[in-house]
């Protein structure tokens, strides 16, 4: 099962809106991309190849672009791309708007290192997207992936599928769930639980299972 056209669409356009005051909603929900791929201190080598699923207006990207990198990026959003493509660091990046749960734009084996980050509580099939992720890294190829918790920070229990601000579906994950989509080539390198975003305007702070793996073979 993959997104259903009117998913996809009110999905689109709640990011197209969201592409106008990016900046401000990440400094509202205290949690950005960046922030992460730090602290767990990831890095490309000159020349490898670094794709971004539900690459937003393209920062994780323009953090990775010179020294020869190749560089894809793609989200659902129309606007958060094309965003994504007025940076000066990404005019020879390539961008594609669709969801996580399409095909991703790469050929098999050709990515070095890979993101989705924040994006794969939008798919309601978690194991589609991660066959993705599979086939197109290299071997010892790496993806770094976040997943939100049935559980949020405070412990409280959360719907495993709810209408965000009751215009889009959002799927939640626990732990196990997560392992049990992880397909075969790919191998758990760490996994945490740490602090996701701040729903303001239903007064919680959503969890995200976050997870490194490497392609074996």
């Amino acid at each position: 099962m993959t997104l259903s056209k009117q998913d996809r669409m009110r999905t689109a356009a709640f990011f197209d809106e969201m592409a106008h005051y990016y900046a401000s909603a990440q400094d509202e929900v205290g949690w950005k991309p960046l922030d992460l791929i730090r602290r767990w201190k990831l890095s490309a080598l000159p020349g490898e190849t670094v794709l971004d699923a539900g690459c937003g207006p393209g920062e994780v990207l323009e953090y990775f672009a010179g020294a020869g990198r190749t560089l894809i990026g793609f989200d659902i959003s129309e606007a958060m791309v094309q965003s994504a493509r007025r940076r000066d660091r990404l005019k020879r990046a390539e961008f594609v708007v669709q969801s996580a749960d399409d095909p991703w734009p790469a050929p098999d084996a050709a990515v070095d290192l890979a993101f989705a980050l924040a994006v794969l509580e939008f798919v309601p099939e978690l194991d589609v997207a991660l066959d993705e992720a599979a086939r197109v890294l290299k071997p010892h190829g790496r993806l770094l992936f976040t997943c939100e918790d049935r559980h949020d920070m405070a412990g409280d229990l959360r719907p495993a599928r709810e209408l965000r601000y009751g215009e889009f579906p959002l799927w939640r994950r626990s732990a196990e769930e997560v392992e049990m989509c992880i397909p075969p080539g790919l191998e758990i390198v760490r996994m945490e639980r740490d602090r996701g975003y701040h729903v303001v305007e239903y007064g919680f702070t959503a969890a995200y299972h976050v997870v490194l793996c490497r392609r074996t073979s």
